[in-house]
Parts: structure tokens; sequence; C-alpha cells
């Protein structure tokens, strides 16, 4: 392997190594009308042959989005979710997830929120993702058997 110096890739303007970000199976939790926050679970994933990170998000139901992974039982925000080049990261409970604070209204069954999740090479990409109770329901009616 010889070493290439960064410059030669951008030939013409045309960048070779790239992610290519794909977001599946995303969903909000429902939460009691009591509730002013929810969280959203998603999977990202990057089918590109360069790693990115999550940096951002923003949301059409509540007003601030944040990053949160859960370590040990505690909950801490983070500044970005890396991505890397040809796996997915799986934001579920009890992982890493996108927390809504201060929801414009209670979030029931059967909404949509509008997710803008921000790349930082991917740029913006919009997720619709349903209100939903718990991931129980659908993941159980297939009978996976998970491989962690």
């Amino acid at each position: 392997m010889k070493k290439v110096p960064l410059g030669s890739f951008l030939v013409g303007g045309l960048v070779f190594a790239q992610p290519n970000i794909k977001v599946e199976d995303a969903w909000v939790r429902a939460v009691p009308p009591t509730s002013k926050m929810s969280a959203a679970y998603m999977v990202i994933k990057n089918e590109g042959n360069e790693a990115d990170k999550l940096i951002d998000a923003s949301n059409n139901a509540s007003q601030i989005t944040e990053i949160h992974e859960t370590v040990e039982g505690k909950m801490r925000r983070i500044k970005a979710l890396e991505i890397p080049a040809g796996k997915k990261v799986e934001l579920k409970p009890g992982g890493y997830h996108i927390m809504l604070i201060n929801l414009n209204k209670p979030l029931k069954e059967g909404d949509k929120v509008e997710l803008v999740l921000k790349f930082e090479k991917s740029g913006e990409i919009k997720v619709e993702a349903p209100v939903r109770k718990g991931a129980k329901h659908m993941k159980h009616e297939h009978h996976h058997h998970h491989h962690h």
C-alpha cells in the first residue's frame, strides 16, 4: 500500500470515498399526555465506504432534540453518533436514541413525527416516524432470533 495524499482523491469534484446513509424502521415512543418527553428509535445504515456521523437532529413534535446514549442505565447526551462504513447502528430502547424534549403536544399511537437527521458528510436526511407504544409488537410477530 502506497500512502496517497488525500488531495489526490478529489478529482474534478468527485469523491470516491463517501458514506451512503439509509434510515430504516424509525419510530417514536407513544407517551402519556402528562409526559413532556419522548424518544425516537431507528436503524441507521451506512452502505458507503466512508464513516459518517450523526451530529444533530430536529423534529416537528418537540422543541428540543438531543442524541443520547444509555450507559449503565443512565442517559447521557452525546455530541455525535459515529456510523461506520458498511455497518449499521441501531437506536433502540436501552441504547442510543434521539430524545424529543418539551413536546408541543402529547404523542399518541398513530401520529407521525417528522425527524430531520443531520450528518456531518451526508447532510440532512428527513425521516417520517410513526408513533408506537413500544417495539415489542413488531419484532415478535416474525419470530426472529436476535443475534448479538
